[in-house]
């Protein structure tokens, strides 16, 4: 199947691997991890491993999957905002590739709070060329 947030194309592999781990925790706690990483995202700063791991403690991840669930709400988060994928189309789209509802509708608060900080930060460190001023 092709997604809107993944530019019309197939969903990585490595992402739907993690569906089922994203699914061990709750929704609340989702909606404040993906806080953490949509606030690192547009901060520009390191995300607070720390910070992760004790909103993952619950569910009992281990260092690795804290990493990878990080990976996979970023790669979610900018690639929404990249191919400017409105709330309701990416909520529908995670629950197809097989995210719980209540995580999908917590991951998707939490992207039309912050879309357009994102795409703003997208747009600045995306490569350009020099303009031109005179011919």
């Amino acid at each position: 199947m092709r997604f809107r947030f993944c530019g019309d194309g197939d969903c990585p592999d490595w992402i739907l691997a993690q569906i089922n781990t994203l699914a061990r925790t709750s929704s609340i706690k989702m909606k404040l991890l993906c806080q953490v990483v949509a606030e690192s995202i547009v901060g520009e700063t390191p995300i607070n491993y720390e910070k992760a791991k004790k909103l993952t403690s619950d569910a009992k991840f281990d260092e690795d999957e804290v990493k990878a669930t990080v990976s996979a709400l970023t790669y979610i988060l900018t690639s929404a905002a990249k191919y400017g994928v409105s709330e309701a189309i990416l909520c529908n789209e995670l629950q197809q590739i097989g995210f719980p509802r209540e995580h999908g509708q917590a991951l998707c608060r939490v992207y039309s709070d912050q879309v357009t900080a994102l795409t703003g930060h997208l747009r600045k460190v995306s490569l350009r060329t020099a303009r031109l001023v005179d011919v």
